[in-house]
C-alpha cells in the first residue's frame, strides 16, 4: 500500500492508500516511525550513492590519467614524425639530385657517342687518304 500525505487545513497526516473506503489516518507516532525508517532508507541510499560516487570518482582519475599517458604518447609520436619528415625531405632532395645526375651523365654519354662517330668518319677519311699516298707511292715512285 502507499503512504500519501493529506492535507486538512493546518493539520497534515499521512493516509495509507487503500481500497479508497478503508483509508486509515495514521498517528503521529507512526507517522514518526515512518519518518525515521524513511530517514535510514534515505541514508543507506546515500551512502550506496557516495560508494557509487567515489567508484565513479576512481574510475574518471583512471581515464584522466590514461588520457595524460596518451597524451604524452601522442607527444612523442609527433617529435618522431616531425624527424622523420626531415629524414624524408633529405631523401627526397638526394633523390632529385641522383635523378639530375643521371640525366646529365645521359647526356654526355650521348654527346661522346656522337664525338666518337664522328671521329669514326674522321679516322676513316684520313686512312682513306693514307691509303691513296701508299697506293700513289708505290705505283708511281716505287
Amino acid at each position: 500500500d502507499d503512504i500519501v500525505p493529506s492535507f486538512s487545513g493546518s493539520v497534515s497526516s499521512y493516509n495509507k492508500r487503500g481500497d479508497g473506503a478503508n483509508s486509515a489516518i495514521m498517528t503521529p507516532v507512526q507517522i514518526a516511525q515512518m519518518e525515521q525508517n524513511s530517514g535510514q532508507d534515505q541514508m543507506m541510499q546515500l551512502i550506496s550513492n557516495q560508494d557509487y560516487l567515489q567508484e565513479r570518482a576512481d574510475a574518471m582519475q583512471t581515464v584522466e590519467s590514461h588520457i595524460v599517458e596518451l597524451g604524452g604518447i601522442f607527444n612523442k609520436l609527433a617529435t618522431m614524425v616531425s624527424e622523420q619528415k626531415e629524414l624524408v625531405d633529405r631523401i627526397d632532395e638526394n633523390v632529385d639530385d641522383a635523378n639530375e645526375n643521371i640525366n646529365n651523365s645521359l647526356s654526355v654519354l650521348t654527346n661522346t657517342l656522337n664525338s666518337l662517330q664522328s671521329n669514326k668518319m674522321l679516322a676513316v677519311k684520313i686512312f682513306s687518304i693514307l691509303m691513296v699516298f701508299i697506293i700513289f707511292f708505290v705505283t708511281f715512285l716505287a
